[in-house]
């Protein structure tokens, strides 16, 4: 079987291989030098301090919410998709007032100033950057991060399943993501990039303190074991990625993702403009039955999320996936699905 899902996604085996050995004690010299490697890397990929604790990508939005939003903040939460819907939950269970803003597609910039305006002061705008559960990406983030900035707030961003190849504009202050998605590796690793100090006053588990990662860049001591087998594993990958260049990478999907769009009849669920380059969405009047069309000719692709679980079919084209694979693909649900 390949898998042909939003994450964990098909593996190359060199990153497989990467993992499979005896994991060094973290506070070995040995240790260092590969975490040193990884967060050098990951320092091309995206501006900030980065930071790879044990985890997932829930685990990483949780921990941005808790270090940057005080119970009792205003927040402006936008909305398009089941993940947007969870980002708005983790800030609820914070204590944050949340106000939350669902759209259908991600507001232009001017909507969001407008939105703010209306609003009245907020300590932070947050959103989902790659709604994995609608195929959808927020394209115009840079003119948003100027938005939200002249507003005097933050902007905390959800890239689970975008990053790296969904490339994201400079300037945001602190973006969640993970290791099994775009960054190629196993599940495993809640990875955060940071621009701005955290700001939590009190309420943050000692696990997910961010104040205690901002030192490891510079120490190379972890506060508590981190994910190593997963820290191999993007060793590997993110010298992979950074070879290719991060254009590239994201290149690269945009043109499996063209591939998908071009061959497959179904009425996509993303408009063109908001198309995202690692998941693709379709309206499928039997999801299951196209499921198991495509499990049975080798490939697993997944439904949808929500009110939306047996209207779409979702397919993800990260990792180990060739063009060939997404016109096999193409070739089996026009066989066998309707809008």
């Amino acid at each position: 079987m390949k898998y042909l899902t939003p994450g964990p996604i098909q593996l190359p085996d060199f990153v497989l291989k990467a993992a499979y050995r005896q994991p060094a004690f973290h506070r070995s010299d040995e240790f260092k030098q590969t975490l040193k490697s990884v967060l050098d890397k990951m320092s091309k990929v995206y501006g900030g301090t980065p930071v790879v604790m044990p985890g997932t990508g829930t685990l990483a939005v949780d921990t941005m919410v808790y270090n940057y939003v005080n119970p009792g903040e205003r927040v402006l939460a936008i909305i398009f998709g089941e993940f947007g819907k969870r980002l708005a939950a983790s800030l609820k269970s914070r204590g944050a007032e949340v106000i939350e803003w669902e759209v259908e597609a991600p507001p232009a910039p001017d909507e969001v100033d407008d939105r703010l305006r209306r609003a009245g002061p907020v300590a932070a705008v947050v959103l989902v950057h790659n709604e994995t559960s609608m195929g959808i990406a927020y394209k115009d983030l840079a003119k948003v991060i100027d938005v939200v900035k002249s507003h005097g707030a933050l902007l905390l961003v959800d890239s689970v399943s975008g990053m790296p190849a969904e490339p994201l504009p400079p300037g945001i202050d602190v973006v969640a993501t993970a290791s099994h998605k775009a960054f190629m590796a196993p599940p495993g690793a809640a990875i955060l990039f940071l621009n701005a100090e955290p700001r939590a006053k009190a309420g943050v588990p000692p696990a997910m303190d961010l104040r205690g990662y901002l030192k490891v860049p510079s120490t190379l001591d972890t506060p508590y074991t981190p994910p190593i087998p997963v820290i191999y594993s993007l060793e590997a990958s993110l010298e992979y990625i950074l070879g290719l260049g991060l254009a590239r990478y994201a290149e690269i999907h945009k043109e499996r993702m063209d591939v998908l769009y071009g061959g497959v009849k179904l009425r996509p669920v993303p408009k063109p403009e908001h198309r995202s380059n690692t998941v693709a969405a379709f309206y499928c009047n039997d999801v299951k039955l196209a499921l198991k069309a495509l499990r049975d000719a080798g490939y697993v692709a997944s439904a949808g999320m929500g009110h939306l679980k047996d209207k779409v079919i979702r397919i993800g084209v990260m990792g180990d996936v060739s063009k060939d694979d997404l016109t096999k693909v193409a070739e089996v649900l026009n066989n066998v699905a309707r809008e």
